[in-house]
């Protein structure tokens, strides 16, 4: 049994790279003894902590000699699973939903055992759109979901092929063992030692506020998109501001340590760079650290995570290898995916939308949320456990009712 996984960004995004984590794991409880397969510019790197072989390719990929290497590779697949870290959506632009729709076209020629596995649908407003959308779907023998909203919207826009809503399967990871060989090479890379990771409180955050709404191509590339602007918008310089202020609150109140942990490791995306700008406005910069290293796997992020007292996102992988590691942890989300994903562990009362940090007070009331969630923070591990636990089985679940709808044995 050869199985082709045509994830998402795994090569540069931690978060993506837990999703191929979780659909690995799925995959081999079903088939133990299956080849599987995945993209990846890095493929030795890849191979190494994942386990199965890789197409040396990006999944993103506009090469047409990668492209039918990619063609071959699904040809003697018995089985495509499309999944990852992608959302379809066209709030930014349109032209992703061109080359995703190209693509699984392209791949259901030559094998029609596709499966969309565990995607999400976003924020999406033009009929046109909408339409692509549905098309792209209908060219898998089923489509998984992780959330029932993205259900609800396809079946809403026409979808033909069976739809099966399930949850986002990076829960389904297991973090590393946190030993001598793992705490050297954290103090190797980022200056940080048990002692300081054990007292210090997690921040998983990304920019926001610099995208642009555009039509059917990125707004970066539109005639007259000043990307300084863009970058540092009025909104995000607020945000900034109000990051290093929770950051020097929490600090204080809780005689602790700040660790950031990027998630997207792309320049374009600048997790990073977001962390040391914020450091930058802080007061106790010092007691601060980032790991920016891109030499650990997703179950190693996982289980240094695992150390920590607490957690706060905005980007919602970070919060979810969190919680996997049973850490309580808080969302600011900016899109649906991390409001879902916080009531579906039944945690949404740990949630907010992005935008309330933009509100007078907005410092006040996340340190008044965060006290609530360090207090409650035994029941909140014991509520996390259970409801991973449970949302693994419905994983297991759902992969297999998504493949029975496809005629998948």
């Amino acid at each position: 049994m050869r199985i082709l996984i045509h994830n998402s960004d795994s090569p540069k995004n931690r978060g993506d790279r837990a999703i191929l984590v979780g659909l690995i794991e799925l995959v081999r409880r079903r088939w133990p003894d299956a080849e599987i397969w995945s993209l990846s510019q890095f493929p030795e790197r890849d191979r190494e902590w994942f386990g199965i072989e890789f197409l040396p390719q990006s999944p993103y990929s506009t090469n047409l000699s990668q492209w039918f290497a990619l063609l071959r590779l699904a040809r003697r697949s018995d089985v495509v699973l499309w999944g990852g870290g992608e959302i379809m959506k066209d709030y930014t632009n349109r032209l992703g939903l061109v080359y995703w729709f190209v693509k699984i076209t392209a791949l259901s020629v030559v094998n029609r055992n596709i499966v969309g596995a565990f995607q999400g649908i976003g924020p999406t407003s033009a009929a046109s759109s909408k339409r692509l959308i549905r098309r792209t779907v209908n060219r898998t023998r089923a489509f998984i979901t992780r959330d029932d909203e993205s259900k609800t919207k396809l079946l809403s826009w026409g979808a033909k092929r069976p739809i099966v809503a399930s949850f986002d399967p990076a829960v389904m990871g297991t973090p590393s063992e946190f030993d001598s060989g793992l705490e050297r090479r954290l103090v190797d890379t980022s200056d940080i030692d048990a002692a300081f990771l054990r007292n210090a409180i997690g921040f998983g955050l990304r920019r926001w506020f610099h995208y642009k709404q555009a039509g059917f191509l990125p707004a970066k590339y539109r005639k007259g998109y000043d990307q300084a602007e863009g970058a540092d918008s009025p909104e995000l310089v607020v945000y900034r501001a109000r990051v290093a202020e929770l950051a020097d609150r929490l600090i204080d109140r809780h005689d602790a340590g700040i660790v950031f942990f990027p998630m997207h490791m792309d320049a374009s995306e600048g997790d990073a760079e977001f962390a040391e700008s914020v450091i930058a406005l802080m007061k106790h910069g010092d007691r601060t650290r980032i790991l920016a290293s891109d030499t650990f796997s997703s179950n190693d992020y996982a289980g240094v995570m695992g150390q920590l007292r607490f957690f706060v996102a905005s980007r919602l992988h970070s919060a979810i290898l969190a919680t996997m590691a049973n850490v309580p942890s808080y969302v600011l989300y900016y899109v649906d995916k991390g409001r879902l994903y916080f009531e579906q562990i039944g945690m949404q009362r740990y949630s907010a939308p992005i935008g309330s940090i933009l509100d007078d007070g907005a410092v006040d009331s996340l340190v008044a949320s965060l006290d609530r969630l360090v207090a409650e923070s035994d029941d909140v591990r014991r509520e996390l456990s259970a409801a991973l636990a449970t949302m693994s089985h419905d994983l297991e679940v759902g992969f297999a009712e998504g493949l029975a709808a496809a005629k998948i044995a």
